[in-house]
């Protein structure tokens, strides 16, 4: 375990093109205790995706086992045939999708809009947190209410960091049809986000 933590360590201080591979070869050698670094990497990326496709902290939680679970067993059939991180972003729209379909995305919880729990100081907030704060929530609320079609690009884009074209080879589309939707997005959002805006 030392080797693949070392590696992770090096990979997080400055990222290496070719820590994925290795790690990938790594697991299907049978060095499985690689896998908890790919999951460390992964984690939070991943949380955030599924998080921002249906809207529920419970939710994700529980999704995020199903799709570490598919990631895990689909890795010996993993050829390189794309990014690990685009094969692993599709596993989790597909299983976002898939939740969508048997059941009707919940509201997005108070917590998740003003932070979670521990998060939140016990203490006063300073009047530039929590004007932090109140501006978190407003452009989270925005973000939620596009469609889960532009929601996704803009997840993608801004906050999982991808390039137009690893976002096209996760929703199976046209580089120009991420451009579109990016853009339609943007729109949308720049029209809500006018308030926060003018009160800069």
């Amino acid at each position: 375990m030392v080797g693949a933590s070392s590696a992770y360590r090096k990979f997080r201080e400055k990222p290496d093109p070719d820590w994925e591979r290795r790690t990938v070869l790594a697991i299907q050698g049978g060095e499985l205790e690689w896998f908890a670094t790919l999951y460390d990497a992964y984690y939070h990326r991943v949380y955030n995706q599924v998080l921002y496709s249906i809207g529920d902290e419970l939710q994700a939680q529980d999704l995020l086992q199903s799709i570490f679970l598919k990631v895990f067993r689909g890795l010996r059939y993993f050829r390189f045939e794309s990014s690990l991180s685009t094969w692993i972003y599709r596993i989790a729209r597909n299983e976002c999708q898939d939740f969508s379909r048997r059941k009707r995305p919940p509201l997005v919880p108070l917590e998740l809009i003003r932070g979670r729990n521990e998060e939140m100081d016990s203490r006063a907030l300073s009047e530039d947190q929590h004007a932090a704060q109140e501006r978190f929530g407003i452009i989270h609320r925005a973000v939620m209410q596009l469609p889960v079609k532009l929601r996704e690009v803009v997840v993608l884009r801004y906050l999982e960091d991808l390039s137009y074209e690893e976002i096209a080879n996760v929703l199976a589309c046209s580089s120009g049809t991420v451009a579109s939707r990016l853009s339609r997005a943007l729109e949308a959002l720049a029209k809500r986000l006018c308030p926060l805006r003018e009160s800069l």
